[in-house]
């Protein structure tokens, strides 16, 4: 006799997940895969703390870019760092950190939202 399968019941059956653009509003810029080393300046603005660390960025876009850390930054803390552009010229990148998550090899991915001056370098 064949040992019967058990089979998940209504609990463990997966919950439906709201569209990701229902829960953060939709890119207007094409990011572009950009993984370069880099030395961030990051700027507590709640407590003053300025610290310099070494990172990776992730992805770019006219809009803002990603940078790889090993420790997390507030939201809202300002962003500093200098890449070379694809083109061989240095690329200032500067913003605010509006998002955060920790990836699964326990470094903390900031998405930085790029102020004026940083975003016209890279259009």
């Amino acid at each position: 006799m064949q040992p019967a399968i058990a089979t998940p019941g209504p609990a463990a059956r997966a919950t439906p997940v709201a569209p990701p653009t229902a829960t953060r509003p939709q890119r207007r810029q094409r990011r572009v895969p950009y993984r370069v080393p880099c030395r961030v300046r990051l700027a507590n603005v709640a407590t003053g703390e300025v610290r310099t660390v070494v990172g990776e960025t992730v992805n770019i876009s006219p809009g803002g870019f990603a940078v790889q850390l090993a420790s997390p930054a507030p939201i809202g803390a300002w962003v500093e760092t200098m890449v070379l552009h694809p083109n061989g010229d240095p690329l200032f990148l500067s913003g605010t950190v509006v998002h955060v998550r920790q990836t699964m090899t326990n470094q903390h991915e900031l998405g930085v939202s790029m102020s004026q001056d940083g975003h016209r370098a890279f259009s």
